[in-house]
């Protein structure tokens, strides 16, 4: 699931570092300052429970998004204890992750709602555009590249 998700993320212009291994997880946070952490709870070394108390006791608020097959309540109270800021099960798709990405940025202030750039108006949050008043109707890959345009 992390390589597909990071790629598909990255596909869509988000700036993604994949890492496979709780352990390695923690360091890396610490490294790479992350704004945001999509985070499963199965993982080969240790939980991404244990992950999320382990940022968490060391004063790491990035938020943290919890992926993931389990779906019992107890998994899910166990994530919000340990610190996790939202928890999405499967099936899920791109554009669900991105939303609950996109509010997180938001939560942040690291993203504005509207964008402005002469006649061309772009809404972050519901991801429409318009063009000298015009509605656009973009593909999520073209409203990314208007961003990224816009910028």
């Amino acid at each position: 699931m992390t390589n597909v998700v990071g790629l598909a993320l990255g596909f869509e212009g988000w700036g993604v570092k994949t890492i496979a291994l709780g352990e390695l997880a923690i360091t890396a946070v610490r490294d790479y300052e992350p704004h945001a952490i999509l985070l499963d709870i199965t993982l080969p070394d240790i939980s991404g429970v244990t992950v999320a108390q382990s940022l968490r006791a060391a004063g790491v608020t990035t938020p943290i998004i919890f992926l993931t097959g389990r779906d019992s309540i107890d998994d899910r109270l166990a994530a919000y204890a340990a610190g996790g800021d939202d928890y999405v099960t499967k099936p899920f798709g791109l554009e669900q992750i991105i939303d609950r990405l996109r509010e997180v940025f938001r939560r942040q202030g690291l993203l504005e709602s509207n964008i402005v750039r002469g006649s061309l108006v772009l809404c972050t949050e519901t991801r429409q555009a318009w063009l000298d008043g015009e509605p656009l109707l973009p593909s999520p890959a073209e409203f990314v590249r208007l961003l990224e345009q816009a910028a």
